[in-house]
């Protein structure tokens, strides 16, 4: 039977500290199989989670600024799309934040599940998702989607086919975890001090043309190096990355400024305002003139134009 919870969700624990809670904070959740899989929509806030096995969260639809506390000092602030996955290691406390409406799937990636796909992950040296991870899968995305029709129907719902489901997503992840660890064995990523490095070039010069072969030189390797190297790193390519940081400034601009969508457009590297315009839709589901209007509504005195 399909069970709605609108209180915390408890996660035990074995080592002895008893349980770790998620904080209260608003919204629905489905839970199914014993707490081995959740839907939730939750409006903004944050969770604290520290899992007694690995969990897996699909997100459903996509979120900006995301805001994943992983320990001192190691904090990831990303965009999600649909089909972002988290991987949450078992026993380690994490805070995850998020800034507008979330919609996920959480499927708890037991080691029952896991040894009786063990076949999948027999080259690893070590266990499977014993590190926090993140990407992007959209197969993944399409089984959570199965998923959360299956919790959300009137009917009683099936647990043959759910725990098939789970099996999938279990496998898809495991594939995808062999086959990165595998990848980076034969090219390998950035050091830390590389990846720091770059990071800053590109956060203080993403405003201007850059090629592959200048941020290359930045690290002291080959152009091809560099580009495999980054999107072993970073999970993206540079132009990625940098469109990243060209969106994100852009929208501070139109939140904060009245200055012409041409002129800050050019400031950020577009080639052109419809350029920028096509970016900001197709990254961040708005053009420049609705995060503008955004903007005139958020405000006590936008409010009062408004209705005049």
């Amino acid at each position: 039977m399909n069970t709605i919870f609108d209180t915390k969700r408890t996660f035990s624990t074995d080592n002895g500290k008893g349980a770790v809670q998620i904080p209260d904070f608003p919204g629905e959740r489905l839970i199914a199989l014993d707490g081995a899989l959740i839907h939730a929509v939750s409006p903004a806030g944050a969770a604290l989670f520290c899992p007694a096995e690995p969990l897996a969260m699909v997100i459903l639809s996509a979120i900006r600024d995301v805001e994943w506390s992983l320990g001192p000092g190691v904090t990831q602030v990303f965009d999600a799309p649909a089909g972002t996955v988290l991987v949450f290691p078992a026993e380690s406390q994490s805070m995850l934040r998020w800034p507008t409406d979330k919609e996920s799937v959480s499927v708890t990636l037991s080691g029952e599940r896991l040894e009786g796909l063990k076949e999948f992950s027999s080259e690893l040296s070590e266990p499977p998702f014993a590190v926090a991870s993140r990407n992007v899968d959209p197969k993944c995305l399409q089984v959570a989607h199965l998923l959360r029709g299956e919790l959300q129907k009137q009917a009683p719902i099936n647990e043959r086919y759910l725990d098939a489901l789970m099996t999938v997503v279990v496998t898809l992840l495991l594939r995808n975890h062999v086959d990165k660890r595998r990848d980076k064995k034969e090219t390998g990523g950035l050091s830390y001090q590389a990846s720091r490095r770059i990071e800053a070039y590109l956060r203080e010069n993403f405003c201007n043309k850059i090629s592959i072969a200048e941020m290359a030189a930045q690290v002291g390797i080959s152009p091809g190096h560099f580009l495999t190297s980054f999107r072993e790193s970073f999970g993206q390519t540079p132009h990625q990355y940098l469109l990243m940081l060209r969106l994100k400034e852009a929208e501070k601009q139109l939140r904060e400024t009245d200055m012409p969508l041409s002129s800050i457009a050019e400031m950020m590297g577009f080639s052109s305002q419809s350029h920028m315009t096509t970016a900001l839709k197709k990254n961040k589901f708005a053009t420049p003139g609705e995060i503008r209007r955004r903007r005139l509504f958020a405000s006590p005195m936008g409010l009062v134009q408004a209705a005049e």
